[in-house]
């Protein structure tokens, strides 16, 4: 048995039951609409788990001798310390058949900011091969998101990110910034390669924490990472071989039968605008799409440039800088902000904001990514006001006025619910994409009070 019953309501039903005297009746269609579409997807972190395998493919010994062949002239030309043993040489193997499909995206993805890392790490006295870090971090992914909760593609844990003069809060999280973020990783390499003295080690805390890499020292009695790596923890300790092997690929990629093209340079032009700025008034006046603004603001988490500041830099695509400032000129600070953000009082609940600011309770929800109606006090959330539902005024209060009004609007297609047990009037509009006020209001409701096996009017 159905839990529930649909009927679609055929159009003369509604003419016999609202119009009377047996004239014939013209029925202008009146939709209640939204101001605008629903709010765009926001660009989301995504997880990802970088294949730094714990165990590893054995290779047999012509295998290995080849390789050892191939490495000879190579070792020489890298400003890394690069050293083959067979744990390397496992790895290479591993990347280039198990992990090449892997390797091969990395590569791809890599062409957007390779030469400006390179550029970075050069200014930090850091080796060109460490560029290719991101590859076992994150996969050249800005928006990657580790079990750990690391993110961006040095794969930054907030405490750090925040030591390291990123801005990670309820508006920002500069870890996703692939150009912040590229400023930030060298000074903290730098900083560990100061304390250690050796890159090897300095990649081992990257990956495993300071604090571990010393006490492997410690018990060891060594500072050669080969020799203190069994007392690593085996991610760790197989982190540093698999760089080295990513390196080697990632120099001659043919050599291994990696086939890859990578993606042109990342370019863009910068531009300062007040802050807060609606994310989609700036991509109009860009004339670009609110994606293409968010790829490369990837680190904007909210629709607004942060609300906590006066002025935000906010990026555009090459070509696009004098168009915007010329459509942004044009702006009154009223149009340049359709959200305003609310922080939540005891007694609050989703309903009484939505009712507060005349939004949708499904508005709210998807601006502030709520997956529960719970509110919690001196919460913060953003109001989404140009998504507010646009109702016709009432020229007259009068119960003939009224009952015209929502004879108008019933002239679309609409369904009858049949009340269940547990059902509210929020869950019922939430499920059907409509406001409560709304369904209130088509079924001449005055309290939020319903019961099983009551029958509900909805407008699709």
């Amino acid at each position: 048995m159905k839990r529930f019953k649909t009927i679609v309501l055929i159009l003369p039903f509604f003419v016999l039951s609202f119009c009377g005297g047996g004239k014939k009746a013209v029925l202008t269609p009146q939709v209640l609409q939204e101001v605008e579409d629903l709010p765009p997807p926001q660009i989301l972190p995504e997880d990802f788990s970088p294949p730094v395998p714990e165990e590893v493919p054995e290779i047999s010994r012509e295998q290995a001798q080849v390789l050892e062949k191939k490495l000879k002239k190579e070792i020489k030309k890298f400003e890394y310390p690069v050293e083959v043993n067979d744990l390397v040489k496992r790895y290479i193997y591993a990347y280039s058949t198990r992990y090449k499909k892997f390797m091969e995206a990395s590569l791809t993805r890599s062409g957007k900011y390779i030469d400006f890392i390179r550029k970075v790490l050069k200014e930090y006295g850091i080796p060109r091969e460490v560029s290719y870090l991101p590859i076992i971090e994150s996969g050249f992914r800005e928006r990657a998101r580790s079990w750990m909760w690391a993110r961006g593609i040095w794969q930054f844990m907030r405490s750090t990110a925040r030591l390291y003069g990123l801005r990670v809060d309820w508006w920002v999280d500069e870890r996703l910034d692939p150009i912040r973020s590229t400023y930030a990783a060298a000074k903290y390499l730098r900083n560990l390669y100061d304390r250690f003295g050796d890159w090897n080690l300095a990649l081992a805390a990257y990956n495993g924490g300071e604090r571990r890499v010393e006490r492997a020292i410690r018990r060891a009695g060594s500072r050669n990472f080969w020799k203190i790596k069994k007392y690593l923890k085996k991610q760790t300790a197989n982190y540093v071989p698999a760089f080295i092997a990513t390196v080697i690929i990632a120099s001659n990629p043919a050599d291994y039968g990696i086939v890859y093209q990578p993606l042109p340079p990342f370019r863009y032009e910068e531009v300062e605008v007040p802050s807060p700025t609606d994310l989609r008034v700036i991509a109009r006046c860009a004339g670009i799409t609110y994606s293409t603004l968010k790829e490369y603001n990837p680190h904007l988490l909210r629709f607004t440039t942060p609300g906590n500041i006066s002025k935000y830099t906010v990026r555009l695509p090459l070509g696009t800088k004098e168009r915007f400032q010329r459509e942004f000129a044009k702006l009154s600070s009223k149009e340049r902000l359709r959200w305003t953000w609310y922080r939540v009082r005891r007694g609050d609940s989703l309903y009484r904001i939505s009712r507060k600011f005349g939004v949708s309770i499904r508005s709210i929800m998807r601006a502030n990514n709520m997956r529960s109606t719970k509110l919690r006090p001196g919460q913060r959330l953003l109001i989404p006001l140009s998504y507010a539902y646009s109702y016709p005024r009432r020229k007259t209060s009068s119960k003939k006025a009224r009952k015209r009004s929502v004879r108008r609007s019933r002239s679309r297609g609409a369904i009858i619910y049949t009340v269940r047990r547990g059902d509210t009037l929020y869950s019922i509009a939430r499920r059907y994409g409509v406001s409560v006020r709304r369904l209130k209001r088509w079924n001449r409701l005055r309290r939020n009070l319903i019961r099983p096996g009551q029958k509900l009017i909805i407008y699709r």
